[in-house]
C-alpha cells in the first residue's frame, strides 16, 4: 500500500466524518426552526461553523497531499475523486477505497443542503437564495 495514498485515504475518511457531522448539526437546526427554538439554532449555528472550517482545513490538507504525488499519480488520484471515474482506475483498493470515500462524502453533503435548503426556506422566506434559484 502506497503511504502517500494512505494518507489521503485517512484524510477522506476525517472528511466523510465531519460531513456526516455537518449533516447533524444541520438537521439539528432545521428541527430547532421547527420547534420555534432560536437558542439550540443558533448554538448549532455557531457549532455548525466550527465544522465548516475543519472541512476547509481537510481539504486544503488533501490538495496539499494530493500536490507532493508524481503528476501522474496526481492525474490519477484527481480522476478518482471524481464520480465519472474509469473502471479500470477501480481495479486498484486504494483508488477504490479513496472513491467510495468520496462518494459518501458528496452524499452526505448532497443530503445537508436539502436540510439547508428548509432551513433557508424558512428564515428567508420570498428572499431565500434558494427560493430565488428555483425560479
Amino acid at each position: 500500500m502506497n503511504t502517500a495514498w494512505m494518507e489521503i485515504i485517512l484524510n477522506l475518511q476525517k472528511k466523510y466524518n465531519k460531513a456526516n457531522e455537518l449533516q447533524d448539526v444541520t438537521k439539528q437546526m432545521a428541527d430547532c426552526l421547527q420547534r420555534n427554538d432560536l437558542y439550540a439554532f443558533e448554538l448549532y449555528l455557531e457549532m455548525r461553523t466550527e465544522i465548516m472550517l475543519e472541512l476547509d482545513n481537510l481539504q486544503y490538507i488533501q490538495e496539499e497531499l494530493i500536490r507532493k504525488l508524481s503528476e501522474k499519480e496526481e492525474a490519477l488520484v484527481k480522476s478518482v475523486l471524481t464520480l465519472d471515474v474509469e473502471a479500470s482506475f477501480l481495479e486498484n483498493q486504494d483508488f477504490r477505497r479513496m472513491n467510495e470515500i468520496y462518494c459518501k462524502i458528496k452524499r452526505s453533503v448532497e443530503s445537508t443542503i436539502q436540510f439547508d435548503k428548509a432551513i433557508s426556506l424558512k428564515i428567508g422566506g420570498n428572499d431565500s437564495f434558494y427560493r430565488n434559484k428555483e425560479e
